[in-house]
């Protein structure tokens, strides 16, 4: 027999320029086991989204729910009001057996309105009324007319309280109606603003 040159070949391909062998992509290979992982690892990250988004739903669902609770509690304490004012408006439409005096329905009326700002305060929301004399202040007060101040200190002053305002905490709900005094010089002109 011949002699041959021994083979330098070895079973596994090489690659032009003597790099790496590349692995072979089969049963059992590290190739196909890290697409397995990869796989695996992304599906147990949708099941995670999956219940987040699950979660989410029935938190806001929940929320939602309790807003409606509590938006009808708040509206049975004016229900419950308005029912009670409306019995008593009946009980004193009973009551009267003749003409009412002035005095007597005007003492009539402001206890009805008592009752009504008295359902209003079990909701958070306070009657005010500006003393006489106090600074026109345009965030908790309205005006609707004006009145000659008797000294310029007086001037830009309540003169008179047409109608109470209403507060729920810091933030007015309506503001008061007044007439606002108003100091003019001997000219016929009122003091400019400053």
């Amino acid at each position: 027999m011949p002699e041959t040159e021994a083979s330098t070949t070895t079973d596994d391909p090489v690659p032009e320029g003597g790099a790496d062998p590349v692995p072979e992509a089969g049963p059992g290979s590290g190739l196909e086991h890290a697409v397995a992982e990869f796989t695996a690892a992304l599906a147990r990250q949708q099941d995670l989204a999956d219940r987040r988004e699950e979660i989410i739903t029935r938190l806001h669902t929940e929320l939602q729910e309790l807003r409606r609770g509590e938006l009808d509690a708040a509206l049975d304490l004016v229900r419950h009001g308005l029912i009670r004012l409306h019995d008593r408006i009946l009980r004193q439409a009973e009551q009267i057996d003749a003409p009412l005096g002035t005095d007597e329905l005007d003492a009539l009326l402001r206890a009805l309105a008592d009752d009504a700002a008295d359902t209003l305060a079990g909701t958070g929301t306070e009657r005010y009324a500006p003393e006489e004399g106090e600074p026109f202040d345009t965030a908790r007060h309205r005006p609707v007319g004006r009145a000659e101040a008797l000294s310029e200190e007086a001037d830009r002053t309540v003169a008179r309280v047409v109608a109470a305002g209403f507060a729920r905490g810091e933030r007015v709900v309506r503001k008061a109606e007044v007439v606002v005094a108003r100091w003019e010089r001997s000219g016929g002109t009122p003091p400019s603003a400053g």
